[in-house]
């Protein structure tokens, strides 16, 4: 059955494949993105069926006369009101398939509220930790469901070791504030505000609690060290803000032709299934199949073709996820800026990450140069470089007007001078006004006001090279651009934590199939794993920490152990530290994922941990090299010396 969609948008046309797939007959599909594509479609592909995009127009084009037609619109699928020229396929089957249609539309309407709910619950979590006033869910027993950092600063706890703990303190009514004071470690007492509302919190009723500090008169409050100051936090909030509207067009790219792809992909792999079955039927009805038969089967499923457009299409996915990976991490970098800990990190890569986030800023102002040198490794806060970066290249694009791309250019560059790294942003735009040359450090001096400046980014630049015993200098160019150096010294002078140990593996394969129990909260990620290992080890997979214990106490015998970091109930640390207790022999085995350890506790875990931790995705490379240099001792093949 030959159907011909025709539509302009790609959601639409993907939602009408994926309910063909589901259809008993076989479907050859063909897509059209505008009328006159579809009159060429109609005259070389000769539909039985035409699915027509109303975003088109409602007047179908005269060639359509005779074929069955679909009309999708914004809500579902519809039969034409006035069919004046007929249905070639009988009603029932032209109805099936509206229905078919519709459920995918339903089905999609569905996927995109569950998306969104979990992206507003995710965004409210994100918000209410960085909230200055403190912030407590409790649940219908009063128990702690959550907790801010701002919160747990002004009761004195640690966030970890009270959430699932009963609240101590007087609960207010809604409406009715209640007055809290506590004495604190240094002697003094703390005196707050706390008021409530009864909400709906993960699906539960839940009673949020906000607290704030009653301040005197005489004891103006002051900005905690480290801390971000109100402005500061207004102005990297609208920062993050451009950089994730300009990361999701950079995503959406690689994303539109990686799922094109794989709908390519799908219909390749009906063809090869049908030429298997052909196949099948030819071997069963003929004594043998000749050379000449066997071509002929080949080519009249065209198999030759699909499989070379489908290796294709398999590169193109590879590099799309790639281009997607590079981005996740980049965005992984500038979320650390809070960070306590320095690592010992190459500069160059940092300025790579903070080229990937700012590049949508930059890509239709002027070309991006980079120009790095070698520079060796040094202690740093890599957040807050990131951050520092990520400012300077966001205001060298601001100072290129767009429409000139051929003229401008904005040129990163690394290099060393003496005992310091430095990092230049060079940009060729207006440059700054002599009279505002003395005041672009001063904290609130901008020049973008009515953009919503606030005239804080270079001076938090200026913060973060004095963290690092460095300076931010800048230099106006004599042709009007403007050259910022951000200049660290090689030796920092910061205790920053050892590199994580790289372990290799011992041999090439293993000599019998390993055991192996992999854990993770998400079944497309333990589905994915499993298809990957399971031809050359004995693989068991759990969903989530808690069916992983109970596993372990039923049949602790495995190998190597595949665990992720962030998992509800039971994550990685909780994990561990259950192992170690109850099967000691197997606490060294186990080789951990994350795709970002997003709280201080199992940020710490994953740095003080001896055993590996992978990024995810995780390579197949990187993995099976991991698992053959973890398997037991006893168990790993034995070299034998040459005679």
């Amino acid at each position: 059955m030959r159907v011909l969609i025709v539509s302009g948008d790609p959601e639409r046309i993907m939602l009408v494949r994926e309910s063909l797939h589901a259809w008993p007959e076989a479907m050859v599909c063909r897509v059209a993105v505008n009328r006159p594509d579809a009159v060429t479609q109609f005259e070389s592909h000769a539909p039985h069926i035409l699915c027509w995009d109303l975003s088109l127009g409602e007047d179908l084009p005269a060639t359509a006369r005779g074929i069955s037609t679909l009309l999708l619109g914004d809500e579902g699928c519809t039969l034409p009101e006035e069919r004046p020229w007929g249905m070639a396929l009988p009603d029932a089957y032209v109805a099936g398939l509206q229905h078919g249609i519709n459920r995918e539309y339903e089905l999609r309407r569905c996927l995109v509220q569950l998306r969104d709910a979990h992206g507003s619950e995710t965004h409210s979590r994100l918000l209410l930790n960085r909230a200055t006033d403190g912030i407590v869910v409790l649940d219908g027993a009063h128990n702690v469901r959550f907790i801010n950092p701002a919160a747990c600063a002004m009761l004195s706890v640690d966030c970890e070791g009270v959430v699932g703990e009963s609240f101590e303190h007087p609960i207010p009514e809604e409406g009715n504030p209640e007055s809290y004071q506590l004495d604190l470690p240094d002697g003094l007492r703390s005196h707050l505000t706390a008021t409530s509302i009864v909400s709906i919190w993960e699906g539960c009723e839940a009673t949020i609690i906000q607290l704030q500090p009653v301040l005197r008169p005489s004891a103006p409050p002051s900005i905690p060290p480290g801390m971000a100051g109100p402005g500061v936090a207004e102005d990297r909030l609208r920062t993050v803000g451009r950089l994730a509207a300009g990361l999701a067009h950079e995503v959406n790219n690689p994303l539109t032709f990686v799922l094109a792809n794989l709908e390519s992909l799908r219909e390749s792999h009906q063809v090869i299934r049908r030429f298997i079955r052909t196949l099948r039927v030819d071997l069963s009805t003929r004594e043998a199949i000749t050379p000449q038969s066997f071509e002929q089967i080949t080519a009249d499923a065209n198999l030759q073709e699909v499989l070379d457009d489908a290796a294709d299409m398999l590169t193109d996915c590879h590099k799309g996820m790639h281009r997607i990976q590079d981005i996740a991490r980049s965005l992984g970098t500038f979320s650390r800026a809070d960070d306590a800990q320095a690592e010992m990190i190459d500069i160059t890569r940092i300025v790579d990450d903070a080229c990937a986030m700012v590049f949508n800023q930059i890509r239709y102002r002027a070309r991006l140069v980079k120009r790095f040198e070698p520079t060796p490794m040094i202690a740093a806060f890599p957040g807050r470089i990131a951050q520092a970066l990520v400012n300077l290249l966001t205001n060298a694009a601001e100072a290129i007007d767009g429409g000139a791309y051929d003229k401008h250019r904005i040129v990163v560059s690394t290099r060393v001078e003496g005992d310091e790294v430095v990092v230049a942003v060079t940009d060729t735009g207006a440059g700054i006004d002599e009279d505002d040359r003395v005041r672009i450090f001063t904290p609130g001096f901008t020049t973008k006001a009515h953009e919503g400046g606030m005239g804080l980014g270079l001076t938090a630049c200026i913060r973060v090279a004095k963290a690092h015993g460095g300076r931010l200098e800048v230099h106006h160019l004599a042709d009007g651009g403007t050259r910022f150096e951000l200049i660290l010294p090689i030796d920092t002078g910061l205790p920053a934590r050892r590199p994580r140990r790289e372990s290799r593996p011992v041999s090439e394969a293993p000599l019998q199939r390993a055991r192996i129990l992999i854990v993770d909260d998400d079944a497309m990620v333990l589905s994915a794993l499993r298809r990957r290992l399971q031809r050359r080890y004995d693989t068991v997979t759990v969903l989530g920490g808690v069916e992983a214990l109970a596993r372990l106490a039923e049949d602790p015998d495995f190998d190597s152990i595949v665990c992720d970091l962030m998992m509800p109930e039971v994550d990685g640390k909780s994990f561990y530290d259950s192992v170690k207790r109850d099967h000691p022999q197997l606490a060294d085995r186990i080789i951990f994922m994350s795709g970002g350890a997003f709280t201080s506790r199992l940020r710490r875990f994953a740095a003080a941990v001896p055993n590996p931790v992978l990024e995810k995705p995780v390579s197949r490379e990187d993995l099976e090299s991991m698992l053959a240099a973890h398997r037991p001792e006893h168990e790993r093949p034995s070299v034998v010396p040459e005679a």
